[in-house]
C-alpha cells in the first residue's frame, strides 16, 4: 500500500472538497493560536500540523484524534462540518449548545417566527421572492435547530420512546 496521494481524478470527491478540508483545517489552527500552540494541545509537531493545512501537501491531513483535541477550542467545528457535508449530512448543534429561554419556549418562538416569515412571503401570491429568501431561510433554519434540540432533549430525558408513526 502506497502513502502517495491519489490524483483528484482517482478520489471520491472533486478537488474542491479536499481544498475545503484543508481550508477548514487552517481555520482550526488559526482558532487554536497557530500550529505551534496547537502542537502543545495534541499529538504531532508544529511541522506536521503546518503540512496538514497546506494545500500543496496533498498526502498530509489532520488526524481525527487531533480534531477531537483541537476543534472544541473553536467556536465552530470547521473540519467536522466539511466532512459531514462531503458525506451528505448537516451538523446541528446539540441541546447543550442552545441556551436561553429553555428549549420548549425557544422551539415555540422559533417555529412561530418561521411560520410568520413564510406566511408573509406567501401573502403576495407570488411565493417567496428573491429579496425575501435570506430572511425566510434564516427563520426556517433557526426553527429547525431549536426543534431538533427540543427533540434531542426529549430523547435524553425519555430514552427509547420513539416518535409516533404518521400516516403513510
Amino acid at each position: 500500500m502506497s502513502g502517495v496521494a491519489k490524483s483528484p481524478e482517482q478520489r471520491v470527491h472533486p478537488a474542491r472538497v479536499y481544498q475545503a478540508l484543508k481550508s477548514a483545517s487552517a481555520d482550526v489552527m488559526d482558532r487554536n493560536g497557530g500550529t505551534v500552540k496547537a502542537a502543545r494541545r495534541t499529538r504531532g509537531s508544529d511541522e506536521t500540523l503546518r503540512k496538514a493545512i497546506r494545500h500543496d501537501w496533498e498526502d498530509c491531513w489532520l488526524g481525527v484524534d487531533q480534531l477531537v483535541d483541537l476543534e472544541p477550542r473553536c467556536e465552530f467545528p470547521f473540519v467536522t462540518a466539511e466532512l459531514a457535508a462531503a458525506s451528505g449530512y448537516l451538523l446541528i448543534p446539540s441541546p447543550d449548545r442552545i441556551r436561553g429561554d429553555g428549549l420548549a419556549m425557544k422551539s415555540i418562538k422559533e417555529a412561530a417566527e418561521a411560520v410568520a416569515a413564510i406566511s408573509e412571503a406567501q401573502a403576495t401570491g407570488n411565493g417567496v421572492e428573491r429579496h425575501e429568501v435570506a430572511h425566510v431561510r434564516r427563520e426556517v433554519r433557526e426553527a429547525i435547530l431549536a426543534l431538533f434540540a427540543f427533540d434531542e432533549d426529549l430523547e435524553r430525558r425519555f430514552p427509547g420512546i420513539r416518535p409516533e408513526r404518521g400516516e403513510p
